[in-house]
This record gives structure tokens, C-alpha cells and sequence, in this order.
């Protein structure tokens, strides 16, 4: 027995011993043998990537001093020293891109061995303009050539803005019908507003009368006023059709048969194309447009004639490599200046549309300040937080921008409502104010109590442009048994802002203008004559306090209710024009009082 166990135990010593040798073996073959990499799953043994290298990239054109480049798949970016662009490395079948300013993106594909040094020759930017050029559409479905939908209606980051674009407001301001009935003088079923009459004042004065009160009138329209002439909305509302007239044009061509629907390029409003062709904006010394250069008259774009194709754009890298584009990028695309032609605008000495110079006059402009923000920042969103970041590092073309390269084109958010599912809304405007109570107390038979409401987030007026747009501040108190109570002192509603909700407490922020020749107000007709009402919209930052008092309750506590609400359009024009009224809660506080 002694002499088997001891055979037994020598046998399995040996085993022991091979086994070791083995793994020792496999060790040294998957960690110490060049030229090979541990791998899971299968035994498949793989060559290991090489290790790493510095690399150089030498720019061959003497007169580029300046550039930037990027190793695509590994973000590792350099700007021109000495002639030279240094990287640690770049692997097999990686990608360097290198832009120079006036220069068309280039790239290189990576060998992964030596030469340790590349050379790369750029290719200048042809910035002659053809004024001929035919758009390329956003859509699939009506064009038969390249579109954007084509490739940007994915999932994928960097791949989605055709879907983000597409439920934006951009892709809507020719079809919308409050801008289709403004301009044709219509209600959104066709029926023509009243034509202007014109008569002349004792100096000479041309001036229109009032309409007819003993007649139907659909509301405001530019082509009822001047129906011989075509207005400026084209530059901004149909930026696509600017390429074949220069001076303006009859819209309601184009409005034939598109009752809500794009149907070409020239109906998708604010497209792709128009924006992915401009390299620069013209602005006069106070940083704004000049006032006869509405919309794309104060851009500088670079379209290319037939046959070729460009795209400016705010990456001073390729993500792909498509040789039938030529791409540059543009330091505007993070500029708020991009956004400056169509959010500034001048009619009558009055600032109608100036989002743009109200974020100019605010804090939010200023680089040198902690909440600098552009309008890019806030209204196309990076997937990586702005959070304390320098605006160099958002900077297109910048070596400073790492990561903030692909943004959202759903300007306004729009999204579905969290207090009602069954719509989409512009969910920005819920994050533009708030409203806070405050100062309640009890005495004489009343509850007295201070409404705060503060632009706390938007980098502008709220709300801002259209002069549509209003908030309705709405105060309500309650006893316990939920019975109003009657308000003593405060503000109140007035008729012409909410009819609905004339002489109820609160207040209405909006910019009003007044018409000139007919005294009518609030007018939207700003292609007239009109002069300023009053604008109590709210600043970036501004805090605006009412005090309010109510009738106190017989006994028990009171229920304070501010609620703010934006509304899209004056309920006044709405019924003329027979529009869809859009009330979103920007903001709410409850309070309780207690005596």
C-alpha cells in the first residue's frame, strides 16, 4: 500500500509541475512575448497594438501660421508651433483632421508604424460666393438628390439633428399659420381681412384709417395694407428663396398650396443648408445689424458653385470623411452674432424683434464673467454640462474645445408637457422665471402678502421677440373650504391683455405697441407706423414685487396662488385670426396663511 500511495503521490506531483510550467508558459507568451495581447472568450491570440509613438504633422503651405488638428478618435488635439503639429500617437487606420483658417478641414489617415512625421498640404477656401446656388433640402421625402435627413435622422450623438430640428420652431416659421395669416391678411381659414384704406392728413400725410367696425375683419396682414408690394419677411421666414431674389419677395407664391406643411426647400423655413453655408455676420459698431440689412442680407455665406458642395460648420475636425464635401469651420457658430440678423429687428425707430440686443445689455454677454453664456449655450445644448467651463472652451475651432462639439437643434426645447401628455410645448419657457410669496400676514380683517416674479433664467427679456408673446400673472386666495376671497388693494388684469381674465388680480408682462395711424393697441402690425405702449416684460435678472391685499377669511388660514403664464398670442388678435392659443404655466408658488 505504502509503495502505490507513494507511486500515486509522485504522479500527481508531476501534474502539479507541468501545470505550473503551463501557466508559466501561457504568462510569458501573453504578457512577455512582444507582438501579442491577453484576450477573453475564445484563445484566439491577437498582435498587440504598437506602442506608443510621438508623432508630428508638418503643414506644407509656408503661408499658414496659424492651425489647429485633432487625432479624431482619440481627442488628443495641437495647434501650429514651429511649423509643427505633435501628437503622443496615432494608431492604425486613426485619423488626424487640420483646419487653418481660410482653409478647407483636411485629414490623414494614421499608417500605426513609422514615418514618425507626416506631411499634409491644405487647401485654401474658395470664398467666392455663387448668388445662383440652388439649397440642398432637410427632407427625404420630396427630393431625389443628397439631403440632410438622409444622414442626420439617427440616434446616434452627432447624428439626430434632422429629428431635433424638425419639431424646432426653425423648421415652422413659413408654414406656421401665425405667421401665413399675418402676411396674407387672413383668418387661418382663408377669409380676407379688410383692405386698408389710405387718406391724407392736412401736412401731406399718407396714413391709414381705422377698419370698418360694420364689417367682418380678420385681424392684421401685411398684404392687406400693401398688396403691391412684398415686404422683408422673406430674409428671415424663407431664407431659401433669397438666392433668386435678392430684394425681397411675394411670399404668397410660395404659401400656395402649403397650408401647415413644407413641400420644398424654399418651405422649410430657417434649413440646413442656409445656416451650414454662412462663414461670418455684418455688423455695425454697436455690435448690431445694420437696419437695412435684415436676416441673411447681413450674412456672409459661401455657396459653391455647380458641381461642388461645401459646409461650414463650428468642428474644426471631420467625424467622417465624405470627399464630395468640402468643410471649414467658423468661429460665428458659437458666436450670439450668428443669431443676430433674425433677433434684431428695427421697424419704425422701435425695437420689434431684439432678443439679441437684450442679451448684449445684460450679463450674460460678457466673457470675463462667471455666467457668461451665449445664445448657443443655453438654446442648442451640448451633451457635456456648461457648469463652470471657460467660453474658450466652447469655442468653435478652438484647441481649447474638447468635448463641446455636438448640439442640439431643438432651439426651444420642445418636448411633452409634463402637466398635460397629450401636447408638446417649448419646455424652455418653464425654465425661463419663477414666482415666490412672501411678507403674508393678518390684520385688519385683511391678508396682505408680497408676488415676486424674477427672470431667473433667460438670457433676454421675458418673454422676448414677437410681440405677440405675453405672461399673465394670476393671483387667487382661498379660504380653507376653498372659497375666493375678494381682493382689496393690487394690481388687476386688464381687459384689452386678457379678456379672459380681465380684473382678476395680477398683473400682464408684454411689450405693447400702438398703431400710429389708428390708435389701435395692442397692435402687431409693426410693417406700419407704430409707437411704443409701455413694456414691462421682465430683464435677465429683474425682479419685479407687487403687494396684494384680500378680504382675511371668517377664520382659519388662506391659500395664496400665484400662477405665471405665457401666452403665445393676444386673445383679442386670436379670435380675429382664429388661432390656436397656447397657455403654458411658466411658473407657480402656493403659500399658506395662517393668522
Amino acid at each position: 500500500m505504502a509503495s502505490e500511495a507513494g507511486d500515486i503521490s509522485s504522479r500527481f506531483w508531476r501534474a502539479i509541475s507541468l501545470c505550473t510550467l503551463l501557466v508559466l508558459f501561457v504568462e510569458f507568451m501573453l504578457r512577455g512575448s512582444p507582438g501579442m495581447i491577453p484576450v477573453t472568450g475564445e484563445t484566439t491570440i491577437s498582435p498587440t497594438v504598437p506602442e506608443t509613438v510621438p508623432i508630428t504633422v508638418k503643414i506644407t503651405n509656408p503661408e499658414v501660421k496659424t492651425a489647429i488638428a485633432r487625432v479624431v478618435e482619440s481627442n488628443e488635439t495641437d495647434s501650429l508651433d514651429e511649423n509643427k503639429l505633435a501628437f503622443s500617437a496615432c494608431f492604425q487606420g486613426q485619423h488626424i483632421s487640420v483646419w487653418a483658417p481660410g482653409y478647407y478641414i483636411k485629414s490623414l489617415t494614421c499608417s500605426g508604424a513609422s514615418p514618425n512625421e507626416y506631411t499634409i498640404s491644405l487647401d485654401p477656401l474658395n470664398a467666392a460666393d455663387n448668388p445662383t446656388y440652388t439649397w440642398l433640402d432637410a427632407e427625404a421625402r420630396y427630393s431625389s438628390i443628397f439631403n440632410c435627413a438622409s444622414c442626420h435622422s439617427g440616434s446616434s450623438p452627432g447624428r439626430s439633428e434632422y429629428l431635433e430640428w424638425d419639431v424646432d420652431g426653425h423648421s415652422r416659421v413659413f408654414v406656421n399659420p401665425y405667421f401665413r395669416t399675418t402676411y396674407l391678411g387672413t383668418d387661418i381659414y382663408g377669409s380676407l381681412s379688410q383692405q386698408a384704406v389710405w387718406s391724407i392728413a392736412p401736412d401731406g400725410r399718407r396714413f391709414r384709417l381705422p377698419p370698418d367696425l360694420t364689417k367682418p375683419d380678420f385681424g392684421p396682414g401685411y398684404k392687406s395694407d400693401y398688396p403691391n408690394e412684398n415686404g422683408n419677411c422673406v430674409f428671415c421666414h424663407v431664407p431659401a428663396a433669397v438666392s433668386a431674389v435678392q430684394q425681397g419677395a411675394n411670399l404668397s407664391t410660395f404659401m400656395e398650396g402649403t397650408w401647415g406643411y413644407r413641400s420644398n426647400v424654399v418651405t422649410e423655413g430657417v434649413t440646413c443648408d442656409v445656416c451650414h453655408k454662412v462663414t461670418g455676420v455684418l455688423l455695425d459698431n454697436n455690435k448690431l445689424p445694420y437696419v437695412d440689412h435684415l436676416g441673411v442680407q447681413s450674412m456672409s455665406f459661401v455657396r459653391p458653385s455647380p458641381g461642388l458642395q461645401f459646409l461650414s460648420g463650428p468642428g474644426a475636425h471631420l467625424s467622417t470623411f465624405n470627399s464630395s464635401f468640402n468643410r471649414t469651420c467658423a468661429p460665428i457658430f458659437s458666436e450670439s452674432e450668428f443669431c443676430a440678423p433674425c433677433h434684431y429687428g428695427n421697424f419704425s425707430g422701435i425695437e420689434i424683434y431684439a432678443s439679441y440686443k437684450e442679451w448684449l445689455n445684460s450679463s450674460y454677454s460678457n466673457k470675463e464673467n462667471q455666467k457668461y453664456r451665449s445664445c448657443q449655450d443655453c438654446h442648442m445644448a451640448s451633451a457635456e454640462p456648461v457648469g463652470n467651463t471657460l467660453p474658450i472652451e466652447r469655442s468653435a475651432c478652438a484647441e481649447e474645445n474638447k468635448t463641446f462639439r455636438d448640439f442640439s437643434h431643438n432651439m426651444m426645447k420642445y418636448g411633452t408637457d409634463p402637466d398635460n401628455p397629450a401636447r408638446k410645448i417649448p419646455l424652455m419657457v418653464k425654465e425661463a422665471a419663477t414666482v415666490t410669496i412672501d411678507q403674508t400676514a393678518f390684520g385688519g380683517g385683511q391678508v396682505t402678502f408680497r408676488v415676486t416674479v424674477t427672470n431667473s433664467g433667460a438670457g433676454h427679456k421675458f418673454p422676448t421677440d414677437s410681440p405677440l408673446r405675453h405672461l399673465i400673472l394670476l393671483v387667487e386666495v382661498k379660504d380653507m373650504n376653498n372659497n375666493p376671497l375678494t381682493q382689496i388693494s393690487g394690481p388687476t388684469i386688464p381687459i384689452w391683455g386678457a379678456r379672459d381674465y380681465a380684473g382678476y388680480p395680477g398683473e400682464i408682462y408684454a411689450h405693447i405697441l400702438k398703431d400710429r395711424d389708428t390708435n389701435q393697441m395692442p397692435s402687431i402690425a409693426y410693417w406700419n407706423p407704430v409707437e411704443l405702449g409701455s413694456d414691462t416684460r421682465l430683464a435677465p435678472g429683474q425682479a419685479v414685487q407687487k403687494e396684494y391685499s384680500f378680504i382675511a377669511p371668517a377664520n382659519g388660514s388662506a391659500v395664496i396662488t400665484a400662477r405665471l403664464i405665457y401666452r403665445n398670442v393676444f386673445i383679442s388678435i386670436a379670435d380675429q385670426k382664429k388661432w390656436p392659443i397656447m397657455d403654458i404655466e411658466a411658473a407657480k408658488a402656493s403659500e399658506v396663511a395662517v393668522p
